[in-house]
């Protein structure tokens, strides 16, 4: 279990550096367009663009991120319907499901892009293949589902659910 906790915590740990260079990237992106539009009379070709992919790739991971930390919203008029001693059983049972949902999703992101590639598509403001960006998809849904089976062989690595009304 420890080796798996060191795994979590260290995709997490990606996923983060990840979706901070990004923002950051894509702000710089921005700022750095007003600036030469300001002073020079003209933008940064592509620097939009860029700004919207950059955002996109730090939202599509932030999905894996929020898994990790179990900040999905989930409706809750059902948790009374159950006795609580079932509790436990439903929670695993919730993240074996979650896992299946996601490795389908993962499935089907990896052909879109093996498509996307072999087709060669390219951007069409900026003309750059798109697979590399599109590779965000299975990863999120992969991360995803390996942290719910994580989740659903050891509940311990689960952390408490964020924002729970009690």
């Amino acid at each position: 279990m420890d080796m798996i906790k060191r795994l979590l915590k260290g995709l997490l740990w990606i996923e983060l550096a990840v979706c901070a260079i990004t923002l950051v990237a894509g702000s710089g992106a921005l700022v750095a367009d007003v600036i030469a539009r300001e002073f020079f009379g003209n933008g940064i070709f592509g620097a939009q663009r860029f700004a919207v992919w950059a955002t996109a790739i730090a939202g599509l991971i932030g999905f894996a991120v929020v898994t990790a930390e179990r900040g999905h919203l989930r409706p809750q008029f059902m948790d009374k319907w159950l006795p609580a001693s079932w509790e436990p059983h439903m929670e695993r049972l919730s993240d074996v499901v979650s896992a299946l949902i996601c490795i389908t999703l993962g499935v089907y992101a990896i052909e879109f892009v093996k498509s996307s590639y072999g087709l060669g598509e390219r951007g069409m403001a900026i003309p750059i293949k798109l697979w590399p960006i599109q590779i965000i998809l299975p990863w999120m849904f992969l991360s995803s589902a390996l942290r719910h089976l994580a989740f659903a062989a050891y509940p311990a690595l689960r952390p408490e659910p964020k924002g729970e009304m009690h």
